[in-house]
């Protein structure tokens, strides 16, 4: 598992996270999460993207309890959009299923996110482990832990914690061109950090 972390004030976009004196953790609401998430416009070339869902309170607990096999402590939001393969002008469409999908799991604090995030790590390897062999993928995208791997049967699974916030890109199917999981977890991440401050990720 490669862990990312850092301590005290800095540039690297981490200190609505991290807080600081009379600034509490930022804690992502349910307008943040959707605005955090990548837009259809922020889609790359080669992919369309597709609607954002949100989920609060025990819906969303109930759906992080059934995905993660984790009891979810301090759960506020969840959310979830995907890119999908676009294969315009590619001939055949059947050929091509690829799907990239991005979650957010928003959390009352980084206690709780990490505690989830461990159970999250430990359950995915745990499944991808017991198929074949897994392998690791390097993720470099600004968080402050993050763990990547590519399982037997190709799909991607990229967790990443930044604060009281959880960030999964997960890619699987067949693609044009096979994804740069560390661009999409770099625009998950850097969307966060913007949000966090206040700004608009697609202004």
């Amino acid at each position: 598992m490669a862990v990312l972390t850092a301590c005290g004030s800095s540039d690297d976009g981490l200190d609505a996270f991290r807080g600081d004196g009379d600034k509490p953790p930022v804690t992502l609401t349910p307008d943040m999460v959707r605005t955090a998430l990548p837009s259809r416009a922020s889609a790359p070339q080669g992919f369309e993207g597709d609607d954002i869902e949100v989920a609060v309170g025990d819906e969303a607990v109930e759906a992080c309890d059934g995905s993660t096999e984790s009891n979810c402590g301090g759960l506020l939001s969840m959310g979830s959009t995907d890119f999908d393969t676009d294969d315009s002008g590619q001939g055949d469409s059947s050929k091509y299923d690829g799907e990239v999908v991005f979650g957010i799991l928003a959390f009352q604090s980084p206690d709780d996110a990490r505690a989830t995030y461990k159970a999250m790590v430990s359950e995915e390897r745990r499944k991808a482990e017991k198929d074949g062999k897994v392998k690791p993928v390097e993720i470099n995208a600004g968080a402050e832990e993050t763990d990547a791997f590519e399982d037997a049967d190709g799909e991607t699974m990229v967790t990443m914690r930044i604060g009281s916030v959880v960030a999964v890109v997960n890619g699987q199917g067949t693609f044009v061109v096979k994804p740069n999981y560390n661009d999409f977890a770099k625009l998950q991440i850097d969307r966060l950090k913007m949000t966090a401050q206040g700004m608009n990720p697609d202004a």
